[in-house]
């Protein structure tokens, strides 16, 4: 009986396409390279490309098994399973002894440390640096330890896994999905930017993706403290992962702020499309491509991309960093626009209402909700996504009717307005008659979920007062 061979799909960095293949088949199809797995496409030290040879997945540096130490223990933690590795050290899921608790131990790579003892400093002085980076979307570093020779961080452990691997299983996410995803690795990559540290190796591969969904970035082995005046440290080498490299990386330059940016770029572009934007197996033929080939237009190759995305992803790709956004934060900004004009009105609606006891009723780009009130009294307020009447872009607006709009209340209604710390009153037609109206309005590409539940609950609060104090009952 003939046994059937399993197929897996592989990478070829040629073609820039995965091809399902047979387990014991490693050749492209297509053009004849050797495939791989992706995330194969390890970070480098530059200095170590000439001695790695021409091809960009470069030789494997580690030594020993990835298994040798799965059941040991090292210092108070207890290996328990082997999670993956970069390019300077092995992760391990452990248990600490003292605290019984799950964790993850990152191990420097011993063979590292003895072709450059430096390689301890720099891994210890830039965990201590990323231990004080708290922030939701980033992997916690809890603290520093060396045992048997080895020298070693325990980290958060996350039930999950790598982006990359999310994506493999996910398939190709919707524009929505993937903008959000980038948000988050954003926000993170912010906060670091803000304390001047610069991560040098943004990818997929180093961000975590929780059982929740949310995206941790992880791995800040190479991050490094920005210096003054923008000079490098003594015995700093660039490094990276070279597809997502910037093309000043290339030639030597220090990796800074900007060049975190680009490799967000090139982040970007793989969410969206599950292509990179620059193939080559050639270390220097790759340089070239990221120095001088057209940024790839993402509507190219996936229809339904925004051309404000787009418009992100040719900035921070462009070639000369001045023409990028100056840091993270920046980006963010940009970013936080695209998604918040890509999520529906009910998504942004369900952030933002989340452990409240309101109704939420509607369709598409107008809700109606209800919020309860102190005795038997409740407020409706109305959400709408509409284009602005004296701006083109959308706006979110949030209004509750407080009363008729007569004679017999426009004095009060003018001397409330200026007395109401959130919203204002305003007149409006509203089925037919004029109305008194609570309202307030948000740009619709950056209004978040905070602000709509504080803007809700405070419209409400405030219209059910004003109609109280106006009409003495309670219609709307």
């Amino acid at each position: 009986m003939e046994q059937t061979m399993i197929q897996e799909k592989l990478f070829c960095h040629g073609c820039n396409e995965k091809f399902a293949v047979a387990d014991d088949e490693r050749q492209c199809p297509q053009c004849g390279q050797t495939l791989t797995e992706l995330d194969d496409a390890a970070t480098v030290e530059y200095a170590d490309m000439a001695a790695r040879g021409t091809m960009v997945g470069g030789q494997d540096d580690s030594a020993g098994s990835d298994e040798e130490l799965i059941g040991t223990d090292l210092g108070i933690y207890h290996l328990n399973a082997f999670l993956g590795k970069g390019g300077m050290a092995r992760v391990y899921r452990a248990k600490h002894l003292m605290l019984e608790r799950p964790c993850a131990i990152k191990v420097l790579n011993p063979q590292l440390v003895a072709r450059n003892p430096e390689y301890v400093k720099m891994f210890l002085s830039e965990a201590r640096a990323a231990a004080s980076l708290v922030h939701p979307n980033v992997v916690t570093i809890h603290t520093i330890g060396h045992d048997r020779g080895l020298h070693f961080i325990e980290m958060e452990y996350i039930i999950g896994r790598s982006l990359h691997r999310f994506l493999e299983s996910a398939g190709r996410l919707d524009p929505t999905q993937a903008t959000q995803f980038i948000v988050q690795i954003c926000s993170a990559l912010a906060e670091a930017h803000r304390m001047d540290m610069v991560h040098r190796d943004i990818k997929p591969g180093n961000v975590l993706v929780t059982s929740s969904g949310a995206a941790k970035l992880a791995d800040f082995g190479l991050a490094k403290q920005v210096v003054a005046a923008g000079r490098s440290p003594q015995g700093y080498t660039p490094a990276g992962t070279p597809y997502y490299m910037a093309p000043e990386l290339f030639t030597g330059t220090p990796a800074d702020k900007r060049s975190d940016v680009y490799a967000m770029g090139v982040t970007y572009f793989f969410l969206l499309s599950s292509r990179l934007p620059y193939v080559d197996q050639s270390f220097m033929e790759l340089a070239v491509r990221h120095a001088k080939d057209p940024v790839p237009d993402i509507r190219q190759v996936r229809s339904d991309a925004p051309d404000e995305a787009n418009a992100v992803i040719q900035r921070a790709l462009a070639k000369k960093p001045a023409d990028r956004h100056a840091d993270a934060s920046e980006l963010y900004d940009e970013l936080r626009a695209v998604y918040g004009g890509l999520r529906s009105l009910q998504s942004l609606l369900t952030d933002a209402l989340a452990g409240t006891d309101v109704e939420l009723q509607g369709v598409g780009n107008r809700f109606t909700i209800r919020v309860p009130l102190p005795g038997t009294r409740s407020q409706g307020v109305v959400v709408e996504s509409c284009r602005g009447a004296a701006i083109a872009e959308q706006v979110i607006k949030i209004f509750s009717v407080c009363g008729p709009a007569n004679d017999t209340y426009f004095r009060r209604a003018l001397e409330l307005n200026a007395e109401m710390p959130h919203g204002s009153i305003a007149i409006e037609q509203i089925d037919g008659r004029l109305c008194f109206v609570m309202a307030n309005a948000y740009p619709r590409a950056t209004c978040d979920p905070e602000e709509i539940r504080r803007s809700v609950l405070m419209i409400a609060k405030h219209a059910d007062q004003v109609e109280q104090f106006l009409t003495t009952v309670d219609h709307h």
